[in-house]
């Protein structure tokens, strides 16, 4: 399930109100790390249809990857490359 992207602006609001010691800097560098694994997460999850598919899951069917019995991901690539 793909997760809503947050700006690292209204993060770092968030964490300034619940983490008050932590320095303007501290601050800055954790809210963009959380939208920056916000993106990622986004872009790594599996989609239930490919009508919306994740950004690997897109790359993997542009390639040409189709349901195999491949059960390892080293097992999908030697059968797309021997295609």
């Amino acid at each position: 399930m793909k997760v809503k992207i947050d700006t690292y602006n209204g993060i770092a609001k968030q964490l300034k109100e619940e983490y008050s010691k932590l320095s303007d800097f501290e601050i800055l560098s954790l809210a963009i790390q959380i939208q920056r694994n916000q993106i990622l997460e986004n872009g790594l999850v599996v989609s239930s249809s490919d009508k919306y598919p994740s950004a690997l899951e897109a790359i993997a069917i542009a390639l040409g990857y189709e349901e195999s019995n491949s059960v390892t991901i080293t097992d999908i690539l030697r059968n797309m490359v021997n295609k």
